[in-house]
């Protein structure tokens, strides 16, 4: 397996240089770091370095040095799946879902997961923590205990059933906090300080951000190395957002692809901070925000990482939207009724805003789209189909099926 061919980590704000270790901020500016790469090595071999399968894969350009920390769980190799029949009821030339939810605990969060708790053992660390509003937490308490570390969760109390029952399954320290992710991600923040725990939360580590580029690099091999012209992320903080496109500005960098996809950003309307700021054309302003359907979306206060995500978005010619809850539950009933999909209102809120912005003609219908669909359908809740059964006899099973078989 060819080693990582991390070199740095570099501010976005000022520029500065550090040497790789285990920094969340520059030291100069106190700004968002970002790891660097041998873009030398990556242009003289191409992707011919690429061996093996799923997230590992890309060990070149993750910044996990000894194979002996690279955990998993099998994560990665997600597929990007056609949709011919959803393409046509959102009136675009051609639409492929890169579907997360097939990673082992059922989301894209299993990609930073880890190379975040790969971190924690390559910089000797023996417990993780994340405040989380559910996906994270059930990740990262699993992919602790594949690695032999304690995991502190902190979960939101209204995240759903099955996200909870993985969380208290996979750790011994779950612990629920009321109210909402901004309420309590300030103060959790100051206490990654004391590196009593390996930071695995989303707003500064670059180590753990860094897994979820694999999206980019993915979606660029599943597609021949030509990218589809515009890809669709879900932006909570914005991880998944900035490390996508990291992905493939990296890749154009280093001659792997012809062009770097046009990105959107998309978010709920109850927690739309980064869409409204964006389009205003006005800076980040905090929002107290409520329940959205959307859980993992649940943010009003992006902090740094959303200011990356407006500076990506203006300077890359981006776009960003945001849907209603019944539009992402809609978008939910769509994608499982034409494509058999069946994802959760986080993942699916992509597919929500990207047909929104179609029908305001915000969008190219004639251009080829990739939406992410960070989750699938089974961690989240909703109220079951009826019960009421019937007994039937061969007459009445004809009848019925006839009469089912008949309908328009």
């Amino acid at each position: 397996m060819t080693d990582s061919l991390a070199r740095e980590l570099a501010c976005i704000d000022c520029g500065t240089v550090h040497p790789l270790g285990y920094r969340l901020e520059c030291e100069k500016c106190r700004g968002l770091l970002e790891l660097r790469y041998d873009l030398d090595v990556l242009r003289a071999r191409g992707p011919a370095l690429l061996a093996g399968g799923g997230l590992w894969r890309y060990a070149p350009v993750l910044p996990i040095a000894d194979p002996a920390h690279r955990v998993t769980l099998g994560e990665g190799g997600t597929p990007l799946l056609d949709c011919p029949r959803l393409s046509k009821v959102l009136g675009v030339r051609s639409l492929a879902v890169k579907f997360e939810g097939a990673n082992p605990t059922g989301t894209v969060k299993d990609r930073s997961s880890a190379t975040g708790v790969a971190a924690a053992l390559q910089f000797g660390f023996t417990a993780t923590s994340v405040v989380s509003s559910g996906n994270a937490g059930s990740s990262i308490a699993a992919y602790s205990a594949r690695a032999g570390l304690r995991s502190l969760i902190f979960a939101y109390a209204r995240a759903s059933a099955p996200k909870l029952l993985h969380m208290a399954a996979t750790t011994a320290d779950l612990v629920l906090y009321e109210g909402v992710y901004d309420d309590l991600i300030t103060h959790w923040d100051r206490l990654v300080e004391s590196r009593l725990f390996f930071d695995c939360g989303a707003s500064r580590n670059a180590y753990k951000h860094e897994g979820k580029k694999t999206i980019g690099y993915e979606i660029a091999e599943q597609s021949g190395w030509r990218p589809p012209d515009v890809v669709v992320a879900p932006v909570a903080v914005g991880e998944t957002f900035i490390a996508a496109a990291r992905g493939f500005r990296e890749m154009r960098d280093a001659g792997w692809i012809p062009r770097v996809p046009r990105m959107v950003a998309a978010q709920a309307t109850r927690a739309n901070a980064i869409s409204r700021a964006f389009r205003s054309g006005r800076p980040l302003e905090p929002l107290k925000i409520g329940y959205t359907v959307a859980e993992g979306l649940a943010a009003g206060n992006p902090g740094r990482k959303g200011e990356w995500v407006l500076r990506l978005l203006r300077d890359g010619r981006g776009a960003a939207g945001d849907a209603e809850d019944e539009q992402i539950l809609e978008a939910q009933r769509t994608l499982a009724r034409t494509e058999g999909i069946w994802a959760g209102p986080t993942g699916v809120a992509t597919l929500a805003v990207l047909g929104k912005m179609l029908a305001a003609k915000e969008l190219d219908p004639a251009q080829s789209y990739c939406a992410i669909v960070s989750e699938t359908g089974l961690k989240t809740e909703a109220a079951p189909p009826s019960r009421a059964a019937t007994a039937f006899d061969f007459d009445s099973l004809e009848r019925l099926v006839e009469q089912r078989l008949a309908r328009a």
